[in-house]
């Protein structure tokens, strides 16, 4: 059985990384489905999440998962995904279960490599910055790091977005 196609998508904020997720997605699919990893604590961030969702097409199924990734990659194993986004994945993981987050990161790696539809996961670039002020920032960083690391070794597609620019790393250009 060949692999399924797996797209990694980085970049920092505001670079363009979802819009190009939406637009993969969307060439394997005629029905996606967003796995969105934020959660909706506040009204700015909320405004935030509901323009993503506005953003996209009608047709665009959404769930909003900020733990359990491997459950949903299972359950939507028939389907193309979008995982928005890592960084604020792992960050929950980190302020909310940290003594779970070496087992939910594993989890997440073995359900990627099971699945047989395309799947497309953006994250956040953040080697690109200061080194943190604090531990837990610190923390975040390396392990962010790590885990962008880990998910490019396995896609098919990677790559990283420049104030709305693609350059493609490995696999060849989707756009």
């Amino acid at each position: 059985m060949s692999q399924a196609t797996l797209v990694l998508i980085t970049g920092g904020v505001k670079s363009g990384k979802s819009t190009l997720a939406c637009r993969c997605a969307d060439s394997f699919s005629e029905a996606p489905i967003m796995i969105a990893t934020a959660r909706r604590f506040d009204h700015e961030f909320n405004a935030r999440i509901q323009r993503h969702i506005d953003d996209r097409p009608a047709y665009w199924q959404t769930i909003e998962e900020p733990l359990n990734l491997a459950v949903h990659l299972d359950e939507q194993a028939d389907q193309t995904v979008v995982i928005d986004c890592l960084g604020v994945w792992l960050t929950n993981l980190l302020v909310e279960i940290p003594d779970q987050r070496i087992a939910k990161t594993a989890e997440f790696m073995a359900a990627l490599a099971r699945r047989t539809q395309p799947t497309i996961i953006v994250s956040n670039e953040s080697g690109f910055g200061v080194i943190g002020a604090d531990g837990l920032t610190r923390e975040f960083v390396d392990e962010l790091g790590l885990l962008n690391q880990a998910v490019a070794k396995q896609a098919t597609h990677f790559t990283t977005n420049f104030s709305g620019f693609p350059v493609w790393l490995k696999g060849n250009a989707l756009f």
